[in-house]
């Protein structure tokens, strides 16, 4: 864990790509950390009795229950399936949205390693029933009516390009930053910064007076993005790449 209150140990911030800044918030995440010893232990027991990479009897391994989980516990994934279940190196990476061996939480880089790649990932916007007033819409946010009644290749085509044009506005103006990671640089090393002083255990008065010395209205905001980025929506950082 780097000292949270020294700016200087998040220098290497500054060159993340959206791939390896999904990686910093996910390492961070309590439950993938205690999955990965789990993964981990379990692996070791495998290796100590079948061997290692080159020196491995693969048939002998993969007769081994520990070496899978039912195919049930990843659904979603396209792990291969051998017998309703799956190898437990590939569903955990797929659990967490990637491919490749799961890696060690410590592992500083293994994204410019290559040693993990993420899945896609796709967002999709959330469908409002009602329509708000413009005082109760989120400067990121936007609400768009259409016509059912009549088609509506023409009405998203529009809309698409209505909603490019707010939004092109809307960072020129300052109302939000730019679909981009060097936008979003700064914010995400204070939410890492965050993330850091929470697990140190650092009093509330101090991360403020570090973190937020202008105001301190901003930190309980924070404290809960620093945390959903952390525990489920890390790999959205992945659509700012």
């Amino acid at each position: 864990m780097r000292q949270w209150d020294d700016p200087p140990a998040y220098g290497f911030t500054q060159e993340l790509s959206a791939g390896q800044w999904a990686w910093e918030f996910l390492r961070r995440n309590p439950i993938y950390r205690e999955e990965w010893q789990a993964f981990n232990a379990t692996w070791r027991v495998l290796e100590a009795a079948y061997g290692k990479v080159g020196q491995r009897d693969i048939t002998a391994w993969k007769s081994d229950p520990r070496a899978w989980v039912p195919a049930a516990e990843c659904e979603e994934s396209d792990c291969r399936v051998d017998g309703e279940k799956v190898l437990i190196e590939c569903a955990l990476g797929a659990r967490w949205g990637f491919y490749k061996f799961p890696p060690d939480p410590v592992d500083d880089d293994p994204v410019g390693g290559g040693r993990l790649n993420w899945r896609d990932f796709s967002f999709e916007p959330e469908l409002l029933a009602v329509v708000s007033t413009q005082d109760d819409v989120a400067p990121g946010s936007v609400d768009l009516r259409f016509d059912l009644s009549l088609p509506l290749r023409e009405q998203l085509i529009s809309a698409k390009r209505q909603l490019q044009i707010e939004q092109r506005s809307r960072v020129r103006t300052g109302l939000i930053k730019a679909p981009s990671i060097a936008a979003h640089r700064e914010r995400l090393c204070i939410l890492l910064r965050l993330l850091d002083a929470l697990e140190a255990r650092a009093e509330t008065a101090r991360i403020q007076s570090v973190l937020y010395p202008e105001s301190t209205e901003a930190y309980a905001g924070d404290k809960r993005e620093a945390i959903l980025l952390r525990d489920h929506r890390y790999r959205a950082i992945l659509l700012l790449d």
